[in-house]
């Protein structure tokens, strides 16, 4: 495998227009991004292995990850297969990131039983209800905190047999996992860990449910998506609409939570709220998980009545608690790929279908926007400023 594919993360967060049947949309997908989705493959294997599983272990579960794609989602694997062939890469290739959840957390597992010995997705996320926004509009979003180098960009999906979208992905899923639909459907994604994750790995993979969830014109379908089957490992889905509705959902492989708007905001970072069903680990790996939380919510309340979109990028650009911030930085103390940084900070008006993200930390760079539906595949320009 090259190692010389080419990283994009010094520039704005690119978009690519994604239209046809399921098989020509993962050809532009493929074919676009080949060398970044090389490079995150890269790295996946690298951080596979650091974790105890080596790389024969994890082709060996891509093998029988395929066909379980297949039953779940027939179009989905159909283009994970238009990715392949796109970009080159062998189906497991491709198999390996869209379920990269469930082979994270088999690896973890099949390593220790010891939560240092983890590291999911450290995220920061909200919802704001269109009663407490300064415009009237409902508001979603996060800080998607991860492995710095990861390639990304924002798919705009024209989908034959479901809702239109934009949403941030990882080079190589199909799925997506921070986006928002044309019935004003949004979703965002938080790594949260209990006591039975990677128990039973073969399981419905996460990504194909985030596409399900975006592709949903319903928020019942959309949450049925997520609650319906028993997951492999726990994440934590805020799903939002544009009316105002918002859940949060704390998902352990076999139970779930369900939380609701305090006073018309909703924040959750990577531990447990809800302890009553289910034990929260990830805090003793990062506990400043139990800080980021209350923090956000206090930036978003303390000096206002209503929150408008430029005090929410403020708050998210926030540096308390440096580098294990809201708005997060890698930490040269903690081994290279032990390290996480806010590798995107996504705001979703859900009132315009509209999706605002960053290629990397806030502080450092502009929003750019996408809108659901645009002819175009590009950015609708730099949008930043406290009042844009």
């Amino acid at each position: 495998m090259s190692k010389q594919a080419r990283s994009s993360k010094d520039g704005p967060i690119r978009g690519l227009k994604l239209t046809g049947s399921p098989r020509e949309r993962g050809l532009t997908h493929g074919e676009e991004f080949a060398d970044e989705i090389e490079r995150n493959l890269e790295i996946y294997l690298d951080v596979f292995e650091h974790k105890g599983s080596d790389e024969e272990t994890v082709y060996e579960q891509a093998e029988q990850f395929v066909p379980l794609i297949e039953d779940e989602n027939e179009a989905y694997a159909e283009e994970m297969r238009g990715v392949a062939e796109g970009s080159g890469l062998s189906i497991e290739d491709v198999t390996i990131l869209n379920a990269r959840y469930e082979v994270m957390y088999s690896a973890f597992k099949q390593a220790a039983d010891e939560i240092n010995e983890g590291l999911p997705d450290a995220c920061t996320a909200f919802g704001v209800r269109n009663s407490l926004s300064d415009d009237g509009h409902t508001y979603v979003g996060q800080n998607w905190d991860w492995m710095p180098g990861l390639e990304t960009f924002v798919m705009d999906v024209e989908l034959e047999d479901g809702a239109d979208h934009v949403v941030m992905t990882e080079a190589g899923i199909v799925g997506g996992k921070i986006g928002v639909n044309e019935a004003g459907l949004a979703m965002t994604l938080n790594g949260l860990v209990t006591e039975h994750d990677g128990e039973e790995p073969f399981r419905k993979p996460y990504h194909v449910r985030f596409r399900e969830v975006l592709a949903s014109e319903r928020m019942d379908a959309a949450i049925e998506s997520l609650i319906a089957r028993d997951r492999a490992c726990s994440a934590n889905v805020i799903v939002g609409h544009e009316s105002g509705e918002m859940i949060d959902l704390e998902l352990s492989p076999e139970t779930a939570n369900y939380l609701y708007p305090d006073d018309g905001l909703l924040v959750h970072t990577n531990h447990v709220e809800d302890s009553s069903s289910m034990n929260s680990e990830f805090e003793r790996l990062i506990p400043d998980t139990l800080c980021r939380a209350p923090r956000l919510r206090r930036l978003l309340t303390e000096d206002a009545d209503k929150i408008g979109e430029g005090d929410i990028k403020e708050a998210l650009r926030d540096h308390f608690d440096h580098p294990n911030s809201i708005c997060r930085h890698p930490n040269e103390d903690d081994p290279e790929l032990d390290r996480l940084e806010t590798g995107g900070s996504f705001v979703m008006d859900l009132t315009e279908k509209r999706l605002l993200g960053t290629n990397g930390p806030p502080c450092e760079h502009e929003y750019v926007e996408f809108q659901v539906g645009s002819s175009s595949s590009q950015p609708q320009g730099a949008v930043d400023g406290r009042h844009p």
